[in-house]
C-alpha cells in the first residue's frame, strides 16, 4: 500500500522566541516500509544525523526574533503488510534490554505490575498476551482527547481512567517494563480510510525473545500492527520519539498546531 502524507506543525507565541533549536523526527523508518519521495521544511537550515534508536533527526536553529514557527513535511511511502504483526529481523540495532528500565514517564506503581500479571506467562502464546495487555490498557484507560499533556505520566494516565494514544502506549510500557519485557515507543501515522483528518499516533513495539523480532501492538485500536501504521520513529517513551522538540529563549505562552493527512495513491 502506498500512502501520501502531509505534516504541517505550527507553533505560535505570545511574545517574541529570541533563539530557539529544534530537533525533528519526521522521516519514515526503514523495514516494512520504503520512501518513494519525501520532504520535510524547516524554517532554517537543517543538519541530518542517526540518534542512538536509529531515527533519522533534523536539527535546525533559528536566531532571530520569531512568534512563529512551523515545519512541514511530506511524501510518500509505500508499505508492506506485517506479518502477524512482527517486523522483520533488524540488523543492526541496540540490544532490546536497553528498553527494558522505566523512565520518568514509564514507572509504574504495585497496581499496574499486578494489572499486568499474565505477561510473564510463557504458557499463553507470546502476541496473545501483548494484544490482551492491549484490550485491557484501552478498556481501563478511555479515549479521550484532551484529557492529558505530554508531560503526563502512565501512571497518572492509569489512575485518572483517561488518555489517548501515547498515554495507552506508555501505560502499555509500564506495564511491560514492571515484568522486565523491553518494549519501546513508536511514533507515527494510522491510515484510517474513512476520515479526511488525521492525527500523528502511537503504539509498542514489544520483543519476543524466542522469535528474536519486534512485534507492533497498538492498544488504542485494540490490535496487531498491520499494514495502516506508517513509523516515524522509536524511543524508550515520548520524548525519545516526539515529532518536533526543542528549546527556546522567551516566547512566553505556546500554541500547537497540528495538521495531519494522508490518502491512499496507486
Amino acid at each position: 500500500m502506498k500512502l501520501r502524507i502531509q505534516h504541517h506543525t505550527t507553533y505560535r507565541y505570545t511574545w517574541p522566541v529570541l533563539y530557539s533549536i529544534q530537533h525533528v523526527r519526521l522521516t519514515p523508518q526503514a523495514g516494512n516500509q520504503r520512501i518513494v519521495d519525501w520532504k520535510v521544511k524547516t524554517p532554517a537550515k537543517q543538519h541530518s544525523a542517526r540518534d542512538h534508536h536509529g531515527n533519522t533527526v533534523l536539527t535546525f536553529s533559528v536566531n532571530h526574533q520569531h512568534r512563529e514557527l512551523t515545519v512541514q513535511s511530506n511524501g510518500q511511502v509505500e508499505l508492506d503488510a506485517l506479518r502477524d504483526g512482527y517486523l522483520p529481523a533488524e540488523l543492526k540495532a541496540l540490544n532490546p534490554l536497553v528498553y527494558t528500565p522505566t523512565t520518568p514517564l514509564t514507572q509504574f506503581n504495585q497496581e499496574m505490575e499486578e494489572f499486568a500479571s499474565f505477561v510473564s506467562d510463557t504458557h499463553i502464546p507470546f502476541a496473545h498476551r501483548m494484544l490482551t495487555l492491549a484490550h485491557a490498557v484501552a478498556d481501563r484507560v478511555a479515549y479521550t482527547k484532551g484529557s492529558t499533556t505530554v508531560a503526563d505520566s502512565a501512571m497518572q494516565a492509569f489512575e485518572n481512567g483517561q488518555g489517548v494514544c501515547q498515554d495507552h502506549s506508555h501505560v502499555m510500557l509500564a506495564c511491560l517494563r514492571a515484568h522486565g519485557i523491553p518494549a519501546r515507543y513508536v511514533s507515527g501515522y494510522f491510515f484510517n480510510p474513512n476520515v479526511e483528518q488525521h492525527d500523528s499516533h502511537a503504539w509498542v513495539e514489544v520483543f519476543d525473545e524466542k522469535r528474536q523480532q519486534w512485534l507492533g501492538v497498538d492498544a488504542t485500536h485494540k490490535a496487531l500492527v498491520h499494514a495502516n501504521h506508517c513509523r516515524l520513529a522509536v524511543a524508550k517513551d515520548f520524548i525519545g520519539a516526539s515529532p518536533v522538540r526543542g528549546i527556546r529563549t522567551g516566547g512566553g505562552q505556546e500554541s500547537l498546531d497540528v495538521q495531519v493527512t494522508i490518502e491512499r495513491v496507486g
